[in-house]
């Protein structure tokens, strides 16, 4: 099966909320220590995404010293009240981040779509310019930034946690979304540890816990622009900042 060349890039940030699942039904959210899977997927989806391709997170490294902020908010209530509640947030957070690509193989009939050369080419300029669509760290009051970084900066890049192993016990580690209608949406956790400030996520089909969600509406898939045809603008983008008319 395909796999594209690995990618790397710097998420960073002033604060972050990768929600914990227990501490959603009270309204005082707290955040993982640490950013699961399924929120660094949708950081790179933002960066590059199409159904034609899947992209996978393989490694996130953490680079600053992990910090938290206890923010005070107001919550709208269902008699149009109000009431404070707190959220527990990261503050100045930066990763690295270790990812690339694969083709959706629930989309056959994008087969004629899978171009490696122009996926690639689109996903590395994508990175250069910070992502094709607004990037947030959790939830959108948490603003990012992505820069494109080598390998080499990656495996240089030396974290705070260096020389340290923190077992950080069960995590969120992504959700399968359903292919139809009869497929159910499906969460998985996992027991996450972080070796030398670097957390290598397992497929999904290792993590010890997997539960099964009723609740999701499935969405026929609509019509997909070419790559062809992205790849041209891209092109002509190009073409354009170096001078050209």
């Amino acid at each position: 099966m395909y796999r594209s060349r690995n990618f790397y890039m710097r998420v960073r940030g002033d604060l972050a909320l990768f929600t914990n699942p227990a501490t959603k039904g009270g309204g005082e959210r707290s955040s993982y220590l640490i950013p699961t899977r399924q929120a660094l997927q949708g950081v790179v989806d933002a960066v590059y995404y199409k159904p034609t391709i899947v992209n996978v997170v393989t490694e996130v490294k953490v680079i600053n010293q992990i910090q938290t902020e206890l923010h005070g908010v107001r919550a709208l209530l269902a008699d149009y009240g109000a009431d404070l509640s707190y959220v527990s947030y990261l503050s100045d957070v930066e990763y690295l981040v270790k990812f690339h690509f694969t083709w959706n193989s629930n989309r056959p009939d994008l087969e004629q779509d899978r171009s490696p050369n122009k996926h690639e080419a689109i996903m590395t300029r994508s990175l250069k310019k910070g992502g094709r669509r607004d990037i947030f760290l959790g939830t959108r009051e948490c603003y990012g930034l992505v820069d494109e970084i080598s390998q080499e900066e990656y495996d240089a890049t030396i974290s705070y946690y260096d020389g340290q192993s923190i077992d950080f016990g069960i995590m969120f580690h992504s959700f399968a979304y359903p292919t139809d209608k009869k497929t159910p949406l499906r969460s998985y956790f996992t027991q996450t540890v972080m070796e030398n400030g670097t957390v290598c996520f397992k497929n999904q089909e290792d993590c010890e816990i997997m539960n099964t969600l009723s609740s999701y509406a499935f969405k026929t898939p609509g019509q997909v622009k070419p790559v062809d045809e992205e790849y041209d603008i891209y092109q002509s983008d190009e073409f354009k900042e170096k001078g050209g008319h």
